[in-house]
């Protein structure tokens, strides 16, 4: 397992954009988008494993709550912060990518897919909605000072 994956920063990030119990009345956990990022988290965190067989196919495309658009974009520039940027050896199975992608489908309505690069990333996202691009980017850069 990478021991650089900040799994205690990554699980307060995304639990910033929890709309709480409050607003939701129960926590539904993995159909939730936020949720499911939680739980796959603390999966790989126990675990002691930076993958999870086929994370991908069990994001709750059906959670169609609206979220803070700013802390989603936020969070998308933590977890980019957390890539590797693997480049080739880019397994859709890893954490950071199942988690990224769940936040994505909460901002945009499905994920980008990722092709192993930050750069390539920005590329994808700008071409699917330019806006969200820059202001990620923005995140991104103020995250990585």
């Amino acid at each position: 397992m990478d021991k650089n994956i900040d799994f205690n920063g990554l699980i307060q990030e995304t639990g910033k954009c929890c709309l709480s119990e409050e607003s939701c009345g129960t926590c539904k956990k993995e159909a939730c988008l936020v949720g499911y990022c939680k739980q796959s988290l603390l999966s790989a965190f126990k675990q002691q494993d930076e993958f999870i067989d086929e994370g991908m196919d069990y994001i709750p495309y059906e959670d169609i709550k609206m979220y803070d658009e700013e802390r989603l974009i936020n969070t998308i520039a933590f977890i980019l912060n957390q890539c590797k940027n693997c480049q080739l050896y880019h397994d859709d199975d890893c954490i950071i990518n199942i988690i990224r992608s769940s936040i994505e489908v909460a901002l945009l309505g499905d994920y980008v897919d990722y092709k192993g690069s930050t750069l390539m990333y920005f590329t994808d996202l700008g071409n699917k909605n330019k806006e969200i691009s820059q202001k990620v980017y923005s995140a991104f850069k103020q995250n990585n000072n």
